[in-house]
């Protein structure tokens, strides 16, 4: 999804919450909502054999990690009535994450020890982590 879809499609979602919606709440329903911009990916419209190539796979993997920052990250802004920061390919994945969840706040700086231990954190997170929130999601996601 490129920024002028994200505008044009996950963008509503985002403000139609109420702003005192928690983040993960709207992170689980935008995740879900994400699946209907793709619907020549869904196995109910083309059949069960969409999967079967690692390249099928991957496309949809960097879908997913490509969008998930900026949608969490929007649902943050939103949760403290800030404006989403658009997303800065001359930034690294970490980078781009901290400028858009920081952006125009006292405390954004892009100190290279914090986008090291974010980077870090992540890693543990994707390596060691399964709790509720990242069950229920995994769980809706693959549904």
């Amino acid at each position: 999804m490129n920024e002028s879809d994200y505008n044009s499609g996950l963008e509503p979602f985002v403000n139609a919450f109420p702003k005192d919606t928690h983040p993960m709440c709207m992170m689980t329903t935008l995740m879900a909502a994400l699946s209907s911009f793709y619907p020549e990916v869904n196995p109910a419209y083309v059949g069960p054999d969409i999967y079967k190539t690692q390249s099928e796979r991957n496309k949809h993997i960097i879908r997913v990690l490509g969008c998930a920052p900026a949608i969490a990250a929007h649902s943050y802004r939103h949760r403290l009535g800030l404006e989403r920061v658009p997303a800065n390919k001359n930034l690294s994945y970490v980078e781009n994450f901290w400028s858009m969840m920081k952006s125009g706040t006292s405390k954004f700086n892009q100190n290279p020890k914090v986008v090291r231990a974010v980077e870090i954190l992540f890693i543990l997170h994707a390596e060691h982590e399964l709790n509720c929130s990242t069950a229920a999601i995994r769980h809706m996601t693959s549904s």
